[in-house]
């Protein structure tokens, strides 16, 4: 399986090519349309050489562009968790049950990008969802949306209770930020730094291995082995979460 990277400030898009198009995996902040543009052009596709985009969750740095891309590609289906649905068209991230940051060293790091970062405000345009996108449940194939890649997609909570997870046949999985290669000298062990459930998140890291997952492509940070997400589970304590008030 061939796979494009498409790296924008701090979010991994992938792009993968089946019979019909191009499936892509994620978008970015709203505010980086020519950046992503650029990085398709980098990779001779068009937008409407897009055929189906997977939005692993609702958050702004991965679906900032969801209506950019519609706009652009009327006939583009989005293919998302049913949980999606009403963050999405309140276009700003939604936490029921409250979050925490993984430890204190990413609090602090936290709270500073929050000072000095007006564009980070957990915000995006709404979307309403159309007729024409792919609502799933559960575990899906991909072959049942209408893509022709062997693989399926698999609910992965506990960074956001909508969060879904691409896991291929030949065993690389795209996960949003079901995992992570980031911040790790902040002591994240392969964690994302904001979760609503850690011990939910840590039952999706073992959703992964028990579906296949051999390559791990994060929506943050580099590509790892799936023997990361086995040596690091359990390591992350739920008395080091700090709560978000």
């Amino acid at each position: 399986m061939d796979i494009i990277r498409l790296k924008l400030s701090v979010t991994n898009d992938f792009l993968l090519k089946s019979k019909n198009g191009y499936i892509l995996i994620d978008t970015g902040y709203d505010w980086e349309w020519s950046t992503f543009l650029n990085r398709l052009k980098d990779a001779h596709i068009r937008p409407s050489d897009i055929s189906h985009l997977i939005l692993t969750h609702h958050h702004d740095d991965h679906a900032g562009l969801l209506n950019s891309l519609v706009h652009e590609n009327p006939s583009l289906r989005v293919v998302m968790s049913r949980h999606a649905l009403e963050p999405l068209a309140a276009g700003k991230h939604v936490h029921p049950n409250g979050g925490s940051y993984i430890n204190r060293r990413v609090n602090f790091l936290l709270s500073m990008k929050a000072r000095f970062d007006t564009r980070w405000t957990h915000t995006f345009p709404p979307y309403t969802v159309r007729p024409s996108d792919l609502i799933v449940e559960g575990t899906t194939s991909l072959s049942q949306l209408g893509i022709g890649i062997p693989g399926k997609i698999v609910e992965t909570p506990g960074h956001s209770m909508d969060s879904i997870s691409l896991v291929l046949e030949d065993g690389n999985s795209f996960v949003g930020y079901a995992a992570a290669k980031f911040l790790q000298f902040a002591g994240t062990k392969y964690c994302v730094i904001f979760l609503e459930n850690l011990e939910q998140y840590y039952a999706s890291w073992k959703t992964l291995l028990d579906n296949g997952t051999k390559q791990v492509h994060p929506g943050h940070g580099g590509s790892f082995s799936s023997a990361k997400l086995q040596d690091n589970i359990y390591r992350n304590k739920t008395r080091n979460l700090i709560k978000i008030v």
